[in-house]
């Protein structure tokens, strides 16, 4: 009885195979970055309502106030040892132990949701010999809590030379709509005076107007959020304007994704639809 000769594949059924792999490849791959681009988003917003907690418990601990942004040296009318920011304010309540400048937050920087956004791109390219990198977390806090209302400098959350102080918490009004913490390049929240801010062309803010690996003057005006953390990666400025792509910490604890527009008014003035459709001065 003679055996069956047992054939290989032959070229061109391999050829057919692999383009049959490149192509359940090319569909797949779009569908599992979204998915782990979704389940980071949802990570980051879980950190930041942690924050959120952060913020709590300090204003429990001290008076019923909230951090300050920044405290800087400079200023005389509340002194401080050395310069303190939001984020080495709250360490202590996310971690084990108490940090004396704002650069000592760094040393924690793997296991603390300060640096709680999978997709910040200082996550992974962090200098440790860099100050800047040290300084910027991925989130940003606003220190507007009346000045957009009353217009007093004396009431920013921003301790510098001559004014600032540290803001009770129930003077951060409308907490379910005010904007405390959100994605930034910076550790601030700077945000540009209304009926200087709208849509494009506009407004500017990251990463449309400002790229902060190479360049190192913010221009003026710019809104400090971070528009390309949790869009689309196509998305384009005028689609940020309104799509989801920031995800935003609320003075009353909650977290959520929000557009450019949406994380604006949650600052400037909560809870008040003021802001265009269409570029100031027409057009």
């Amino acid at each position: 009885m003679s055996r069956r000769k047992r054939h290989g594949f032959t070229l061109v059924e391999l050829l057919v195979v692999i383009g049959i792999i490149a192509i359940l490849i090319s569909i797949l791959l779009p569908s599992l970055t979204a998915a782990k681009r979704s389940g980071n988003t949802i990570k980051c917003l879980s950190n930041l309502r942690q924050v959120g907690q952060a913020f709590a418990m300090y204003a429990q601990e001290y008076k019923n106030v909230y951090p300050v942004a920044v405290h800087d040296l400079t200023a005389t009318h509340i002194k401080i040892g050395a310069e303190r920011r939001w984020y080495d304010l709250l360490g202590e309540y996310v971690t084990n132990r108490k940090f004396a400048t704002s650069t000592d937050i760094a040393k924690i920087r793997r296991q603390s949701v300060i640096w709680g956004c999978p997709e910040w791109s200082k996550s992974e390219e962090f200098n440790p010999t860099s100050t800047t990198d040290k300084l910027r977390p991925g989130y940003g806090m606003q220190y507007y809590p009346t000045y957009f209302q009353d217009f007093d400098l004396s009431n920013l959350a921003y301790v510098t030379a001559g004014r600032g102080k540290y803001i009770k918490a129930d003077r951060w009004t409308k907490p379910d709509r005010r904007g405390l913490v959100a994605d930034s390049i910076t550790h601030i929240l700077g945000t540009p005076a209304p009926g200087t801010f709208g849509p494009p062309p506009t407004g500017k803010w990251f990463p449309y107007d400002y790229n902060f690996m190479t360049t190192g003057a913010i221009p003026a005006g710019t809104f400090y959020v971070d528009a390309g953390r949790h869009g689309r990666r196509t998305m384009s400025k005028e689609q940020s304007w309104r799509a989801n792509c920031i995800n935003m910490l609320f003075c009353d604890g909650h977290a959520q994704t929000v557009s450019v527009r949406e994380a604006y008014i949650a600052i400037a003035h909560p809870g008040e639809d003021k802001l265009p459709d269409r570029p100031y001065g027409g057009g």
